[in-house]
């Protein structure tokens, strides 16, 4: 499962920025999950819930986006929606579709006190 080392990940990256900010609770989390990431909503939710337990971001929301598949065929350079990586351009057939959106696992922002 490595929706639980991202979770953990997550927590060492919020622990530093309070660190270097100065905040000292964060109460929502922003995370942008893309379609063809093959990271698990709800397993990401869990695992978030368990590894944020005691950090500065205990009892904080975690507001998941996915962002759609998105990638441009290498032959006719026209950008197609894709729901897997593998899938074919929707112009032209071709395979082998450079990715270019949906593919990421990262956090957009942090909503924060400082108590």
């Amino acid at each position: 499962m490595h929706e639980l080392s991202l979770a953990e990940n997550m927590r060492e990256l919020i622990e530093d920025q309070a660190s270097i900010e100065h905040f000292s609770k964060v109460e929502a989390v922003y995370l942008e999950v893309g379609q063809l990431s093959h990271v698990e909503a709800q397993a990401m939710q869990f695992c978030f819930d368990s590894v944020m337990q005691g950090s500065v971001a205990d009892g904080a929301e975690l507001i998941i986006t996915r962002p759609r598949g998105l990638g441009e065929c290498r032959q006719c350079k026209k950008q197609s929606e894709i729901d897997h990586l593998y899938a074919p351009c929707s112009h032209c057939g071709e395979f082998g579709l450079k990715v270019i959106q949906g593919d990421q696992v990262r956090i957009t922002s942090l909503k924060v006190s400082s108590l």
